[in-house]
Order: C-alpha cells, then structure tokens, then sequence
C-alpha cells in the first residue's frame, strides 16, 4: 500500500492541530488577502513564518518531494510568465513566493485537521443560515478533503509498482497515457471502497454533528497571525 503523503492529516499535539478548523481557516484567508497586497519584503516576512510553522509542525517535507515536483513546476512557469510579462524580477520572485506561501498553508492545513472535525465545526456555522442545509454542505467537503489524497496515493502506488516491474516504455505519449489509464482505474476502484465503507457504517450526510469547541490555541493562533499580517503590511 503507498504511504500516506502529501495533504494527509497527521495526529499530533501542537498548537495547530489544537486550533479550532474554523480558526486554522480563518488565518490562511487572512494570509491570503494580506499577500494579495504586500510587496516583496512582506510576501518574505509571511514565507519565513510559515517555514518556521511547517518546523514546529515537523512537516515531513522529505517525504513529499514527489507530490512537490508538481508545484515546483509551476512556481517556475509563473517565475517565468511574470518575468515575460512585466520584465521585472523582483515582481516575478514575490508571485512565484506568493504561490509558494499559498500551497504551505495548505500543506499545514491539511496536517493539522481532520476532515470530519472541519465537518463538525463547519456544519454547526452553516446551519445558522437560513435555507442552507450545513451539515450536508460541511460532509460535502469532508468526503472531498478525503478522496484528494487519494490522487497522489494512487499515482505514488502505480509508479512504485511500475518500477518494481521494471517496466520501460520510449514512446512518451503511450507511457502517459498507459500511466494515467492505471492511476484512474486505481481510482476508481478507491472511491468503491470508500463508498462501501461509508455505507456499512450507515453515513447520512444530513445527520447533525456537534461541534468542536474553541480554546486558548485559537487566540494565540489569531492574535499571532493578526501580527504578521500587520508587519507584512507595513514592509
């Protein structure tokens, strides 16, 4: 079976994975707007202090450098297209660092919160709106949070096996399309298991879940971003 990687929760005890799902999404959408609107100096300031994040995290970034092979690739095309663009390499370095903060916040996300506890919080907010039904919408979002890594399990699990065969193909394009055939028949057959799963524990996407409460991490977590983003905004 492939190791679970990139965009997989990991149960630790840290101060992000304490964090209510409801903060942790509130700070990466304050984060975002902020490097909408710094320039290079801050778009650094916020990259260092992710960094810093993904270390008290113990982020297992060696682990992950061949899911990071995909978006190393395009952080090159938008360095290179923002370059052609405006023939401006400062302006071409904070685009590329700015997607760079963007995919780590998602990495440390995703690290630190359960799919079903970002359902739990979630459903309870939405069900507070009229005419919407929360707890379907949250489970929405929890089944696709869950099936994402299936992708780079899937593709990691046809690779592997592929190379334990030893099998070599000249042609690029019937590699590919071989490859991406295997992948998606994988797939497939992950999601059917995935439904049996579900269906043998009598899920009902509709069925109320009590939600998570909030704690003293969560100040911290807030007020700390609220720093950042206000030193960001001042460089």
């Amino acid at each position: 079976m492939a190791e679970a990687l990139i965009f997989h929760y990991r149960e630790q005890h840290t101060l992000l994975c304490r964090a209510n799902p409801l903060i942790k999404f509130l700070t990466v959408l304050i984060l975002c707007l902020v490097l909408i609107r710094v320039s290079l100096a801050g778009v650094l300031l916020i990259a260092l202090i992710l960094c810093m994040a993904a270390a008290l995290q113990k982020l297992p970034i060696t682990h992950y450098k061949r899911e990071l092979r995909f978006f190393a690739f395009l952080m090159a095309m938008i360095l290179l297209t923002e370059y052609l663009a405006h023939q401006d390499i400062l302006l071409s370095a904070a685009a590329a660092l700015r997607f760079f903060c963007i995919i780590l916040c998602g990495m440390l996300v995703a690290d630190a919160t359960a799919p079903d506890d970002l359902a739990r919080s979630l459903g309870n907010l939405l069900d507070r709106i009229p005419f919407v039904q929360g707890s379907v919408v949250a489970s929405t979002i929890e089944l696709t949070l869950s099936i994402l890594p299936l992708i780079f399990d899937a593709s990691l699990e046809v690779v592997t096996a592929r190379k334990a065969r030893l099998e070599r193909r000249r042609n690029p394009y019937t590699a590919i399309t071989s490859l991406s055939s295997a992948i998606f028949s994988l797939l497939l057959d992950k999601a059917q298991e995935l439904s049996l799963a579900l269906e043998a524990r009598n899920f009902d996407p509709a069925r109320k879940r009590p939600g998570l409460p909030y704690s003293a991490s969560d100040l911290v977590l807030l007020v700390f971003t609220a720093l950042v983003a206000a030193g960001a905004l001042m460089l």
